[in-house]
């Protein structure tokens, strides 16, 4: 059975030059049309134009690439090759991973190697305890990684002179997020000229599950929903595997260098 539901609008009318409200038709004091209309002044009238006028509202599209490349100082590509856990004054513990750079990707940085500093790790006085925080990323020695970077130097803290904005783990030569979902990437003729999305499925190489902090292994849990679909970009109704690729269709390293090249101005000569 079909039910159907009628929605009426009701205008309330205020006059606040003379004080006077409009009243129901039938009721004393109602205000006659002509006098409405002879009340009617022109700034009324540019006033009404004004709400009623069309506007465009431009919107540029999408363009994630050039978004991330804005927000860092520094895109490489690198090993993570070791991890130390050093404690302030207050006992709170810090995790110190190195990255053996590979390739600099976007931005100028000397160095052959980087240390990012984030919150978490151990306890000094409750060695068997680890304080872990939802946004920090932790990293296990030997992975492969592709991070987007902000540095501040001159921070007088550790853990804020490398931050990192986007991180991005690199397998077999393809890009993916850090729980394993295959960067999928499209060009096309509209700007900004191609579409970035995740792949409906995980990569199931436990590098994406699995990390280390100090001699603590843990393991992530994802939920069935999860495992199939990630995030709702799409009705449940829809069938999401003809909509999304899988992992497999992810993009690799070179097509991801010369997409972030046009985006954001990396010269690699």
């Amino acid at each position: 059975m079909k039910y159907r539901i009628q929605l009426s609008a009701v205008l309330f009318l205020s006059l606040i030059a003379n004080g006077s409200v409009a009243q129901p038709a039938g009721e004393a004091g109602e205000i006659p049309p002509e006098v409405l209309d002879a009340n009617f002044t022109e700034a009324d009238a540019a006033r009404e134009a004004s709400l009623w006028r069309e506007r465009t509202v431009e919107r540029a599209p999408a363009d994630p690439l050039a978004e991330m490349s804005a927000a860092a100082d520094l895109v490489v590509r690198g090993t993570v090759t070791g991890q130390e856990v050093v404690h302030d004054a207050g006992g709170t513990p810090y995790t110190h991973t190195t990255l053996d750079i590979s390739e600099v990707l976007e931005g100028g940085y000397g160095g052959s190697e980087i240390t990012v500093v984030q919150e978490g790790g151990p306890l000094r006085d409750k060695p068997d305890e680890v304080l872990i925080l939802s946004h920090t990323h932790y990293f296990t020695p030997g992975q492969e990684e592709l991070l987007f970077l902000q540095l501040n130097p001159d921070s007088p803290h550790p853990y804020s002179r490398v931050v990192i904005k986007n991180r991005f783990g690199v397998l077999n030569g393809k890009v993916f997020n850090e729980n394993g979902r295959g960067l999928i990437y499209t060009e096309q003729e509209e700007a900004p000229g191609y579409t970035l999305s995740l792949s409906r499925n995980r990569h199931p190489h436990p590098r994406f599950s699995d990390f280390k902090i100090g001699p603590h292994e843990f393991s992530k849990r994802f939920s069935e929903r999860d495992e199939e679909v990630g995030n709702n970009d799409y009705p449940a109704s829809t069938p999401l595997k003809r909509v999304r690729p899988g992992y497999q269709a992810g993009v690799d390293v070179s097509t991801f260098k010369n997409a972030l090249a046009r985006q954001g101005g990396y010269n690699d000569e």
